[in-house]
């Protein structure tokens, strides 16, 4: 996997985030949160969904609200020289919001897909915060490495998310590591 700068977010607490970019992050609005009514292309899945281990150590999942443009009160995250998100600093939805996750490829294009399976509890806090912040993004962090920051132009209504992650080895570390299937300190996220 390729790492790239490590980012940072300070949030108001002046508690500090570290992520690292692990592939350049499409900005240009071509990208969109796909949910399970609307999948972005024929998928084949990797694994059977995995149940997310709550009594097993695990990757933290964190996905985040994040602008393209400056909103007062979060913070600046540089994915390269060129671009920034600013990303609110509490995440909308943490791994104790996970039911299920898997990985899977996108037949046409190879890339890896992150399927993360939210709890009902967890579907309030998403929709209630798309609906309150249209057309944003929702920032994916796996451990410290932002793995995707696609856009949605609606609330969010569906319990399945699906994340282009860039490679299936990241999907397969990613969703493995998450449901606490895997040591995390072997993950390489």
């Amino acid at each position: 996997m390729v790492l790239g700068s490590v980012l940072r977010i300070a949030g108001g607490l002046g508690l500090a985030l570290a992520l690292a970019a692990c592939q350049p992050l499409p900005l240009k609005g071509d990208q969109q949160v796909s949910t399970s009514e609307a999948p972005a292309a024929p998928v084949s899945k990797d694994q059977a969904a995995l149940a997310v281990q709550t009594d097993r150590q695990a990757l933290n999942l964190r996905i985040f609200l994040a602008s393209e443009s400056p909103r007062p009160g979060w913070v600046q995250v540089n994915l390269n020289p060129q671009q920034a998100l600013y990303v609110m600093a509490d995440p909308v939805i943490t791994r104790s919001d996970l039911v299920g996750i898997r990985s899977a490829v996108d037949n046409q294009s190879g890339d890896g897909i992150l399927e993360v399976a939210l709890s009902d509890a967890g579907l309030v806090k998403i929709r209630s915060a798309t609906a309150s912040y249209p057309g944003l993004r929702l920032a994916l962090v796996v451990n410290k490495t932002m793995l995707a920051a696609p856009g949605y132009a609606a609330p969010v209504t569906e319990k399945l998310l699906a994340f282009r992650v860039g490679s299936r080895e990241n999907a397969v570390k990613a969703a493995r590591g998450v449901a606490g299937v895997d040591d995390p300190a072997t993950s390489g996220l």
